[in-house]
């Protein structure tokens, strides 16, 4: 898959995941962070003991959709592909905010998405608190 078809489906991703708990979908578009309780409440039920790898996967996917749905909402970021030899496909994907200037900061939110799964699953509040300070460290 390139990067482009990957990066396209991330929103479309997340939304039918947040619809799919019983979100607000229309709360979402106007401002992702409203969904922050929703994936929350699913995050502390996940049966983690009966996570297999492709489970692991899909989740990490789905938050990293959610971070940078956020990202891109509050901070004026858009996905990039920054080039990874040891990725799967050659690249990882980041999100570029603007900064002051005209400076450019990249957050690695599938880095980001990684720590905070690994090795406990933290809560979606820590995780997006995380990555607005790594976007506002650009300002």
């Amino acid at each position: 898959m390139s990067f482009e078809e990957w990066a396209s489906g991330s929103r479309p991703a997340i939304r039918d995941m947040i619809g799919g708990l019983g979100g607000d979908l229309g709360a979402f578009d106007a401002d992702p962070l409203s969904a922050v309780d929703v994936l929350d409440g699913f995050i502390a039920r996940v049966p983690w003991a009966q996570f297999e790898t492709d489970d692991w996967a899909w989740l990490h996917a789905q938050l990293v959709a959610y971070v940078a749905e956020a990202l891109i909402h509050h901070h004026g970021g858009g996905w990039k592909a920054v080039p990874d030899a040891s990725a799967p496909d050659g690249w990882r994907p980041v999100i570029e905010i603007p900064g002051a200037g005209g400076t450019v900061r990249e957050v690695d939110v599938a880095r980001l998405v990684h720590q905070e799964l690994h090795p406990v699953p933290q809560r979606v509040p820590r995780l997006v608190e995380r990555a607005v300070a790594l976007a506002e460290a650009t300002s």
